[in-house]
């Protein structure tokens, strides 16, 4: 037997015992309800994320959305565009992150958030108050690196 081809079976031999690579969730995801992008970024030793993106980004009166629902008065101004919506994220496995916040501008809540890249290559992210099981899935599809480009 030649050596390339010994090194080609040696290679498919041992391919399928690697061990498959962790993904990161960095970069822009469409949210489920298709309306909005997110961009995950690396914040120090965890991982945020901030709206990069809307389908319609202004109200009816062609305002800029701004973050109404905020339970404080003094932030129902800050606008909607570039707002941070989860933060602290730490890596606490194999494509899954836990530990971290996230904000929904729809309720002006704030809860606790864990996610997961699945082997579809959605990410999973669990909103939750207490435990994750009283708490919403949201399932976002990664998008290509580019901001604004939409669905």
């Amino acid at each position: 037997m030649t050596w390339p081809r010994f090194a080609f079976l040696l290679l498919v031999t041992l391919l399928p015992a690697w061990p498959a690579a962790a993904q990161t969730p960095v970069g822009l995801w469409l949210h489920d309800n298709k309306r909005i992008e997110i961009e995950i970024a690396p914040c120090d030793d965890r991982l945020c994320a901030k709206i990069v993106w809307f389908r319609w980004p202004n109200d009816a009166k062609g305002v800029p959305l701004v973050d109404l629902k905020n339970p404080d008065p003094v932030l129902r101004a800050r606008p909607l565009l570039g707002l941070s919506v989860l933060e602290g994220l730490r890596r606490s496995g194999e494509n899954l992150w836990d530990g971290g916040r996230i904000y929904n501008p729809d309720d002006g809540g704030s809860y606790n958030a864990r996610m997961s890249i699945e082997g579809d290559g959605t990410l999973r992210i669990r909103a939750y108050v207490l435990l994750p099981l009283f708490g919403h899935t949201l399932i976002w599809t990664r998008l290509p690196n580019s901001a604004g480009s939409g669905p």
